[in-house]
């Protein structure tokens, strides 16, 4: 089709302007702007500044009187008329390389210029001296208009272009003054550089707005320009000083940024090397090396001896993965975007080196990855990676935990749980009156009302299992269960009274078939058969013994491939095994896992029952072992989709229990919770309400503080576990009042909630206090 142009593509000048300036929004972006352009121009290709000679100070200064303050970066490249002509276009892709064919960080033509025009009430500017030559050029002018977004040189061609200067010393100190430095007081090495080339350059900006008072937060400000992507390179190739109001920061030193402590045992970082192809999230595969014309990129993980989402100034902003080519910083992503709710992945940080990101993948600003195919499978193999560090690290923190401290506050866990209940009516929250020390007295019995008070034994006599004891119980080999869960074993008196506090451990008559570890979980290790038993600990009393069958697994196959679970209710997924011999089995256990980056979407039982918890959507997997190591999985995945329940959600029955994560079996998986710091301190799932369980959380930010300092002070930590068993009853009370009225329950004002909420807490909260308050001190008293 033939067509007749247009002399020029035409833009609305100011709409363009307003659209390639709108990304920057802070000063710690728009200076670590500046660092990236000083750090650019020192290249040989350009400026060709020495190795010895690389170094810049960032100048801030407050207002005083009617001085406003100002923001300036010293470098001692020296700006020429050419680049001062190169600058004043925007949107110039060459405006770095001046057209070298040096393959060097690529540069947008604005970043520098973006934060010029759009972050300053006054003047900013670009002045310099280079070989004899005073130039300056910048913006002036009313916030974004268009005469502030056309730059001219200041404060007249023919005084701030080319022009001849007899000191350029004189020049720089004039410069200077504003800031209340002088040029002698400049460090060694940017003084060296500045006498040996003759040369300098200051981009600077009046008036920033957005700052409070005209009072820069100078600590605050720096380190987060440190921490911009935008400054990596800066930082590692060149010196960088800093002055505020006249004083040099840092002790002169250069800045830098914090280094991360690793987390014990994981000191090194973790490189893995990115495949040619991967799928993104239809399947499609994707070529990492733009069909070889680019080297194949790495994942490089970190990881952080402290919590980072919780070191809230100095760790959380670098909680992230840095996207970066070989030549240049392309954004970045918070680690929660990729795995969300992954326990130890708050302990990892990650950057991702591949080429074949750019250009496609680099937005405006460089804030962050462009989206698209390539960068989806990318995340999808990074986000894999992340999970298994994590997951490391979370089985390492769990076994670093003080063992002894956690049987203590276990055992303290359970008296607090067997305490409470005196407290929570035995016809519910709602009855008239219940069996402790408050309320009327019984009422009138309901079918829905939890039993009686149970009698229990102290004397252990017998173990009794919930299982067939004619029934071979079948595991795969590289499988790991917990005992307990699958075969329920009660302690039990000569009365038949179940003896809460005994504690048992589990052992095996062949470890080479079927290993036991720490007393409660088993392993199959090879191909055979074994038995295995419960003992009282400290006793003679063992349980039946339970014939184990390991498998060698073949293959797996899951049914059905695709089913829909109302939030609330399970539904089962059925793993036929085939072992090497040709035989095949649905009752094999099984390691059963989801792909969802939220691990709480389903809760999946070693026998395939499935619980949907969360709304979303997942696919469901089960095998046996590490598939990297000869392991064996289901070959097609099961696609779950969790949807919500039309019904009303059940409450299960009987006194709701408070269990300890990192320490307590959670029924609807059969394995142990870990904590969560993402989750409250009193956590409670759809599962949870069904199982009227809830947890304390022993991972979240508060519980985390009063269990480290537990050895340190036990009254502290009794006073908050205790407080928290108060806030339960106090929660379970008001989840009973307002839930009991079903679709009579109005909106109500937060007054009313909150009076109600009081009054629980009086009601409940002084009785508990009288008994809490001798159990805190002494660690007695709730017999």
């Amino acid at each position: 089709m033939e067509i007749e142009r247009d002399e020029r593509i035409e833009f609305h000048e100011l709409g363009t302007l307003v659209s390639v300036t709108r990304w920057i929004k802070t000063h710690d972006e728009g200076v670590a702007e500046w660092l990236k352009n000083a750090r650019r121009a020192y290249q040989p290709d350009r400026a060709n500044v020495e190795e010895k000679h690389r170094a810049v100070v960032i100048l801030l200064k407050d207002s005083e009187d009617d001085s406003p303050a100002r923001i300036g970066l010293l470098d001692v490249g020296g700006v020429t008329l050419e680049d001062m002509g190169r600058w004043s276009t925007w949107q110039d892709p060459d405006a770095a390389s001046r057209g070298s064919v040096t393959k060097e960080e690529e540069t947008q033509g604005n970043g520098g210029k973006a934060y010029m025009y759009k972050l300053f009430k006054g003047a900013a500017y670009i002045l310099g001296v280079h070989d004899k030559k005073f130039n300056r050029k910048g913006f002036e002018g009313s916030k974004r208009t268009l005469e502030r977004g056309t730059p001219g040189f200041i404060p007249s061609i023919s005084a701030g272009r080319d022009l001849t200067v007899a000191s350029f010393q004189a020049e720089l100190q004039t410069s200077l003054t504003p800031y209340d430095i002088k040029f002698e007081e400049l460090p060694l090495k940017v003084k060296n550089a500045i006498r040996s080339r003759d040369a300098f350059t200051l981009v600077e900006g009046v008036d920033p707005i957005d700052i409070y008072k005209g009072r820069i937060n100078a600590e605050d400000l720096i380190q987060k320009i440190l921490r911009h992507d935008q400054a990596t390179l800066a930082i590692e190739q060149m010196e960088i000083f800093a002055f505020h109001n006249g004083r040099i920061l840092a002790g002169g030193k250069p800045l830098e940024l914090e280094p991360i402590a690793p987390y014990p045992g994981f000191e090194r970082p973790i490189v893995h090397e990115i495949p040619e192809e991967l799928p993104d999230e239809d399947g499609v595969m994707q070529s990492t090396t733009l069909d070889g014309s680019q080297p194949r990129g790495r994942v490089i993980l970190y990881s952080s001896r402290e919590n980072m989402p919780m070191a809230y100034k100095k760790l959380k902003p670098r909680w992230k993965i840095t996207y970066r080519s070989k030549h240049q910083m392309i954004g970045s992503k918070p680690i929660s975007e990729l795995v969300p709710t992954t326990p130890g992945s708050y302990f990892v940080y990650a950057v991702v080196e591949l080429s074949a990101l750019e250009p496609d993948y680099v937005a405006l600003g460089r804030i962050r990855p462009n989206d698209g195919p390539l960068m989806e499978a990318v995340d999808r193999f990074v986000a894999e990676k992340i999970r298994l560090l994590a997951k490391e690290i979370s089985e390492r923190r769990r076994h670093e935990q003080d063992q002894h401290a956690l049987d203590e506050v276990h055992e303290e866990n359970k008296k607090l749980d067997d305490f409470k209940n005196r407290f929570l009516p035995s016809g519910g929250p709602t009855g008239d009156g219940g069996p402790g020390d408050v309320g009327k007295g019984p009422k009138e019995k309901d079918p829905k009302d939890p039993p009686p008070p149970r009698n229990y034994g102290e004397v252990p006599e017998a173990i009794v299992l919930n299982w067939d004891p004619v029934q071979t119980l079948r595991i795969g080999r590289g499988v790991k269960l917990r005992i307990d869960s699958i075969l329920r074993p009660k302690v039990l008196d000569r009365n038949g009274w179940l003896v809460p506090r005994a504690k048992i451990t589990w052992h095996t008559d062949d470890r080479h078939v079927a290993q036991i570890e720490n007393g409660e979980s088993i392993t199959g290790t090879d191909k055979g058969t074994t038995e295995i038993w419960a003992k009282v600990k400290g006793t003679s009393i063992e349980s039946p013994r339970v014939l184990v069958e390991v498998w060698v697994v073949d293959h797996v196959l899951l049914t059905p491939r695709s089913l829909e679970i109302p939030l609330g209710l399970r539904k089962h997924v059925i793993a036929e095994v085939t072992n090497t011999e040709g035989y095949r089995a649905t009752n094999v256990f099984l390691n059963w896992e989801h792909d969802a980056d939220d691990s709480l979407i389903v809760r999946i039982n070693p026998s395939g029952w499935i619980v949907g918890n969360r709304i979303g959507n997942t696919s469901i997997s089960a095998g046996a072992g590490d598939p990297a190591r000869g392991g064996v999985w289901a070959r097609i995945r099961a696609e779950v989709a969790v949807v919500p329940n039309p019904e009303e959600i059940e409450k299960g029955g009987g006194f709701p229990q408070l269990l300890m994560t990192g320490r307590d079996t959670d029924p609807a998986t059969g394995e142990t919770r870990m904590g969560d710091p993402d989750q409250p301190t009193l956590w409670q799932e759809v599962t949870d309400y069904q199982n009227n369980i809830w947890w304390l959380n022993l991972e979240s930010p508060d519980a985390g503080f009063f269990f480290q300092r537990r050895s340190e002070d036990i009254r502290l930590w009794r006073g908050y576990h205790a407080q928290k068993t108060v806030e339960m009853v106090v929660q379970v009370h008001m989840k009973e009042i307002f839930t009991a009225q079903g679709e009579a329950e109005r909106p109500d004002l937060w007054s009313r909630h909150k009076y109600m909420f009081e009054m629980f807490q009086v009601q409940y909260g002084l009785s508990m206090w009288e008994k809490l308050q001798s159990y805190v001190l002494t660690g007695e008293g709730l017999d």
